[in-house]
């Protein structure tokens, strides 16, 4: 263990101190990993935070479970929000602190004061905190601690407007169905552009993960790339993308039913609904009047022909709400 009062001075806060040279070695810059609990950058802002910095310091990001089975006697970066961290996962860190058998930079995304927190600032060749407000709590056990910050996410490239935009929901890697295949056909020989938004749906016992944001590439390519991924919508935020958008696409292993709730929320905003019709779907969805059959389309729809479609839609589908579910469930009694 190694206390405080050997380390080098290095300097505390303020952002003209932040980025002035420290007098470290060569050996201490040496990382070999990020290590974290928080791993997974769809659900953690401290995860997404640890991918960051993995990629700039060009090092791998290691789960810190599986880190602790397989140490390794290279120096790694402790990045550590001990607060959402379980019982167990902090107890097999302390235990691996306590008989030496890592070397760490500490990265702390927060202070919680506890015994742990203290050993693991005096454990740490350097530490290093989040914000100023972190640093003047950890200065009391680490004088040296370096108060740095978190980066927002990257500034990327505005997208280029598009001629028509597609709204879906649902998780990206299953967008592979036959009717998303005969839509990309139609979609190549347009001369308009496309772009397709996808908001994210997470079904009970599913994970988010990588997998919501890989789409099948013959998909990708049908769009050139213009491929939008939403994350989840909140119900005002999805009734107002209805509204903007050319048409939903909604497909189905056999066909579109009354129960559908994406299809008819489209339909009653007056979005037009390109899906896949059956034996079994509503007589009231008809291709060409309150809907499109992909697999009966020639071509992609001009947007007169979306607009009229759309709005004999939300005709259609104007009483399937739960006013009229409740009268067929609980007659009023004349």
């Amino acid at each position: 263990m190694r206390a405080a009062g050997n380390q080098s001075p290095l300097c505390r806060h303020g952002i003209e101190q932040l980025f002035a040279p420290h007098p470290t070695t060569e050996i201490q810059l040496m990382l070999a990993a990020v290590v974290s609990y928080h791993t997974n950058p769809y659900t953690c802002g401290v995860a997404r935070f640890n991918h960051g910095l993995a990629r700039a310091l060009g090092v791998p990001l290691l789960q810190l479970d599986e880190f602790l089975v397989a140490t390794s006697p290279k120096k790694v970066l402790l990045s550590l929000k001990t607060e959402e961290m379980d019982t167990t996962s902090l107890d097999l860190l302390r235990a691996a602190i306590q008989v030496g058998r890592i070397t760490f930079d500490l990265f702390l995304h927060a202070s919680d004061g506890s015994s742990r927190e203290h050993e693991f600032c005096m454990s740490a060749t350097r530490v290093f905190a989040a914000s100023a407000e972190i640093a003047s709590k950890i200065s009391a056990i680490r004088s040296d601690v370096v108060a740095c910050f978190a980066p927002g996410a990257p500034v990327l490239p505005r997208q280029a407007s598009v001629d028509c935009t597609l709204l879906t929901f649902g998780m990206a890697h299953k967008i592979r169905s036959e009717g998303y295949r005969r839509l990309a056909t139609l979609l190549e020989g347009d001369p308009r552009t496309f772009c397709l938004e996808i908001s994210t749906a997470l079904h009970e016992g599913g994970s988010f993960d990588a997998s919501f944001f890989t789409i099948n590439a013959e998909i990708s390519a049908a769009f050139a790339g213009n491929v939008r991924f939403l994350g989840f919508l909140a119900d005002a935020e999805v009734s107002r993308r209805l509204r903007e958008v050319d048409a939903l696409v909604a497909f189905f292993p056999r066909g579109v039913r009354e129960n559908n709730t994406t299809v008819l929320s489209a339909m009653t905003h007056g979005c037009p609904v390109i899906t896949n019709l059956d034996a079994h779907s509503p007589q009231w969805m008809v291709h060409g009047s309150t809907l499109f059959d992909v697999s009966c389309m020639p071509s992609f729809p001009e947007k007169s022909d979306l607009r009229a479609v759309g709005n004999a839609g939300m005709r259609a589908a104007e009483r399937l709400n739960f006013e009229h579910l409740t009268e067929i469930l609980a007659p009023k009694s004349e």
